[in-house]
């Protein structure tokens, strides 16, 4: 599009195409959802690290292959408070359950911050291994809401978990394979039924007193950062995101022959568009993508087509500086550089009411 004109025609059009892809034309409306308290202080902490220790036992390489997540350690002050919560879901899916933390003595209420997981081996957690982010976002004075996806973690499907654990050494995927593929039998997508079930927590952090409606954003890495991306895209009320080693082009997937997991695949999607102009619709709100150029999953050529439209659309609305993207030379990783980055492009432009 040449002109921001060409462009807002365009992008409502597309933003209606999307959701019918996404769910099959049928989006169901909110609920007014409410949360409930199920743990909260040392309970709530005794928790997060049993799940840990449950999924180091169960896969005893995950922290030599993942030390980011699994060797995190805060060694200064705890300044806030942790709850876990649950809240309603997509209709037929156990409730959503998220790691709340909130910092103490808030004289006002805070800007808060969705923090989205990848695939974990088995889908055996979730919520519990994004403590590396969400906790020093949460000591700069953002209020964290870190939840499971879903059929991971709390909300796995464990029929036939003992087999993925034996057999497939939690490569399978098999509770999240078993959700996506009914879903796309009938027409829907498995990235929509979570874009959907966090606009609930949207819902859900703007009902908190402690919460600043207007300042919500969200982050993730791997199947995390295609969380984060397509929120951002589909709900306006996320004012600021950061995706990592998550979005390519789909039209590059395919001439590469790039093999991704199921919640990646939206059927008829290259009948209509790509994520080059996808992403644009996130505009003009701050968006950033941090991605790596040995990526397996997210081919290096479509990662710089889409920054190079991003950029296109950022500039028509004259918004240039609030979209940033970095590429790093590793492989599919959150590296601590980046992470750094993530957490100061959320508090520049959440924290700190002063810029634009």
């Amino acid at each position: 599009m040449d002109t921001l004109a060409q462009w807002k025609k365009r992008r409502a059009k597309l933003k209606r195409i999307l959701w019918d892809l996404l769910l099959g034309g049928k989006v169901p409306p909110p609920t007014n959802p409410k949360y409930h308290i199920d743990s909260q202080g040392k309970s709530a902490e005794k928790e997060i690290k049993a799940a840990i220790n449950r999924h180091i036992k169960a896969f005893s390489d995950v922290v030599t292959q993942h030390p980011t997540y699994f060797n995190f350690q805060w060694h200064k002050p705890i300044t806030w408070d942790t709850f876990i919560i649950s809240y309603p879901s997509w209709q037929g899916e156990p409730p959503q359950r998220a790691i709340l933390r909130v910092p103490k003595n808030l004289d006002k209420p805070a800007p808060a911050v969705l923090c989205f997981h990848g695939h974990t081996r088995g889908c055996h957690i979730g919520k519990e291994y994004l403590d590396y982010i969400a906790i020093p976002l949460t000591a700069k004075g953002f209020v964290t809401l870190a939840p499971d996806a879903t059929r991971f973690g709390d909300r796995r499907d464990t029929t036939f978990e003992k087999e993925e654990i034996r057999d497939w050494k939690g490569y399978a995927f098999l509770s999240e394979r078993k959700l996506a593929t009914a879903l796309l039998l009938e027409g829907r997508t498995l990235i929509g039924v979570m874009t959907w079930e966090h606009s609930r927590a949207i819902d859900i952090l703007q009902s908190m007193d402690f919460v600043d409606a207007k300042k919500i954003g969200c982050v993730g890495m791997s199947m995390g950062g295609q969380q984060s991306f397509f929120l951002s895209m589909m709900d306006e009320r996320i004012a600021c995101g950061v995706e990592a080693c998550g979005v390519s082009s789909y039209k590059i997937w395919t001439k590469e022959q790039t093999i991704n997991a199921l919640v990646a695949y939206i059927p008829h999607i290259l009948k209509y568009t790509d994520t080059p102009e996808m992403g644009s619709l996130i505009a003009p709100r701050p968006f950033m993508c941090l991605d790596a150029a040995n990526d397996v999953f997210f081919p290096l050529k479509g990662i710089k087509e889409l920054g190079r439209a991003m950029r296109k659309t950022y500039k028509l609305y004259g918004a240039s500086q609030r979209f940033k993207q970095y590429i790093h030379r590793g492989e599919h990783t959150f590296t601590k550089q980046h992470i750094n980055y993530a957490i100061h492009w959320l508090d520049r432009w959440l924290n700190n009411e002063n810029d634009s």
